[in-house]
């Protein structure tokens, strides 16, 4: 039976706004700008989805979704251009691996900065819930988790194949970046029922042939699978929920550690934001 209006025994949906943050290196400072526009908007999250830099960049937010935080947030990536918490130019590095290192880098100078910045220790000391995605070194699955010690998650989940090592967490096991398998996590968003997504989008693209380079190439396979991973994802989110999806525009190519583009990553964030807002068939204040 079709009613012609909703009746009013048939309760709403109660509104609920989820921030999914994707991975993608240094372009991760894209996302503060994302944040600047988002919070001067006046749109705020009912829980937080996140991985690999998308997860400390949501960590954070999550503590406290004011845009004072999001000031402070930049300004610890601003420190991160004279102080970068990754050693050196892992490109440079690559005679690290050749000498049987697991690694590019040991991980040690992310400890610490996130030792010593991180706004909470545990995961569910956060404001707004928040999820964070890992990968399990054994199984390749990925692994949710809402609670536990903010620092060990937060670097499984940033620790890049070959850039930084596996992590061994509360389950005994080692554990990778979640962007590994969920880039864009939008299937565990989706799994929390919202009724609006705001995606904040910071990923890798394919280069045009003429802009590849040796790391570019060196790259295609992993990035052919999570391109497909999050085409998947995609479609699997529910037609009756709002999507806003901020995407950085043709981000690099390369993987991307160069932390002296991070002031240009902000502004560019807020630019893509500011014009996604005006364009927004999608009212997500509603």
């Amino acid at each position: 039976m079709k009613f012609p209006n909703r009746p009013s025994w048939v309760p709403r949906r109660k509104a609920k706004t989820i921030f999914v943050f994707s991975g993608g290196a240094v372009r991760g400072a894209a996302q503060i700008g994302m944040l600047k526009a988002l919070c001067e908007a006046g749109i705020k999250p009912d829980a937080v989805v996140g991985v690999s830099i998308g997860a400390m960049n949501g960590f954070w937010f999550a503590c406290n979704p004011q845009l004072d935080q999001v000031d402070e947030l930049e300004k610890l990536w601003l420190q991160a251009v004279e102080e970068p918490p990754i050693s050196g130019n892992a490109l440079r590095r690559v005679a690290s691996i050749l000498r049987g290192k697991p690694s590019f880098d040991t991980g040690e100078k992310l400890r610490k900065f996130l030792e010593d910045n991180v706004p909470v220790e545990k995961l569910n000391q956060t404001a707004v819930p928040f999820h964070l995605g890992t990968t399990n070194a054994s199984t390749g699955l990925i692994k949710w988790w809402n609670k536990g010690p903010s620092v060990d998650l937060l670097l499984a989940s940033a620790a890049l194949p070959g850039l930084l090592p596996a992590v061994q967490l509360g389950d005994n096991d080692y554990h990778l970046d979640g962007g590994v398998v969920s880039n864009i996590p939008l299937r565990k968003a989706v799994s929390l029922k919202p009724t609006k997504l705001v995606v904040l989008d910071v990923a890798s693209r394919f280069l045009p042939p003429e802009k590849q380079t040796a790391i570019s190439l060196m790259m295609i396979g992993f990035r052919a699978a999570s391109a497909e991973l999050s085409r998947q994802e995609w479609a699997d989110v529910p037609k009756n929920v709002k999507v806003l999806h901020i995407a950085l525009q043709d981000p690099d190519g390369d993987l991307d550690i160069d932390f002296q583009n991070v002031p240009d990553l902000i502004k560019e964030g807020e630019n893509v934001a500011r014009k996604v807002l005006s364009e927004s068939v999608n009212n997500v204040t509603d």
